[in-house]
């Protein structure tokens, strides 16, 4: 194993750079990547596309959590140089139908593969700097496993080459727009002392069942990207897009919605909503899923339990505090909303 010590393995840099030097093809899986290392093996990645049979580097967390202006360049740059010197056969891919976090380097040298499996990322840091925990894989029966799974990442369903991924850059004015409250801005807006909830009888919607799931409807951005057709690029969900979906205990309550109605929150906005689908267990704003999205999210972001990109997690809501929104039906067709 290697744990980038040297009472332990040494550091993976040096096998990397070793089987590099051997192999004749190479395919690597990493959540992230760093830029001074996609320079040290640049030359090793174009000589496999130019002279070999193939380099293939899938990036699991830029299309969701974006990339610097100069990483994204130069990833586009290498991307561009693998395709032409190789007919389209090597390149450099994200994935885009969901979050790949895995670290898997795959080596080909004609006398066998060589896999490795752990914690390093493709980076500096992953390969030299921190403490980290990667084995090679030499039960035969697992590498082919691991192949197949590597088959599976880069399919056309999951991966996609970065030149058509419509990459985040944080900081850039598209990434303050994803992240722009200005539909909230725009609702109608009145005096929340004005109501006294506790005169009301509620319901609960607890979110915690909810957010257990990755890709839930209060995480939709991390969920399959969109082809545009203007672009031809994938693009992912918008940020703020979300709804709730209530399952059949609460959907069922005396008190739910039905079809159109006006959410008055806590904090001052007037949000018109609606349920839909079977049994109306699809709770949504009107017009726009994001506008419920811009609401909730928010509140998460602005007590800092929410990082921008990020999904909304059972750590989220305790850091905030409350795992629970409460309905109080005011009129027929009215509600407060407390979160």
């Amino acid at each position: 194993m290697f744990g980038n010590t040297q009472e332990f393995g040494g550091d993976l840099l040096a096998t990397v750079h070793e089987e590099f030097g051997k192999a004749r093809s190479a395919t690597i899986a990493s959540g992230y990547v760093s830029h001074d290392i996609i320079n040290e093996f640049e030359p090793d990645f174009v000589r496999l596309a130019e002279e070999q049979e193939g380099f293939r580097l899938l990036i699991g967390m830029a299309f969701y959590e974006g990339l610097s202006q100069k990483m994204l360049t130069k990833l586009e740059t290498v991307h561009h140089q693998l395709s032409d010197v190789s007919g389209g056969k090597s390149g450099v891919y994200v994935a885009y139908n969901r979050r790949f976090h895995g670290k898997i380097y795959s080596f080909q040298n004609g006398g066998g593969n060589h896999v490795y499996l752990g914690s390093s990322n493709f980076s500096r840091s992953g390969l030299q700097g921190n403490l980290e925990c990667t084995a090679q894989v030499l039960d035969h029966k697992t590498q082919s496993d691991v192949e197949s799974y590597l088959d599976f990442l880069f399919n056309r369903e999951r991966a996609v080459e970065i030149i058509k991924a419509d990459i985040t850059v944080p900081g850039s004015k598209e990434y303050k727009r994803r992240l722009s409250l200005t539909t909230l801005d725009d609702l109608q807006k009145y005096d929340p002392t004005t109501i006294n909830p506790s005169l009301f009888p509620h319901f609960e919607l607890p979110l915690s069942r909810i957010v257990e799931h990755e890709k839930s409807n209060l995480n939709v951005y991390f969920g399959k990207g969109r082809w545009a057709r203007s672009s031809g690029k994938v693009t992912p969900r918008p940020w703020y897009e979300a709804e709730l979906i209530a399952v059949r205990e609460i959907n069922s309550h005396p008190l739910y919605p039905h079809g159109n109605f006006l959410a008055y929150t806590d904090d001052g906005y007037i949000i018109p909503m609606s349920t839909q689908g079977d049994y109306h267990k699809n709770i949504r704003s009107k017009g726009s899923l994001s506008i419920f999205g811009q609401w909730i999210k928010g509140k998460l972001q602005r007590t800092n339990a929410l990082i921008p990109l990020t999904p909304v997690t059972q750590d989220t809501l305790d850091i905030y505090g409350n795992d629970t929104l409460k309905f109080y039906k005011m009129a027929e067709g009215k509600y407060y909303l407390e979160f």
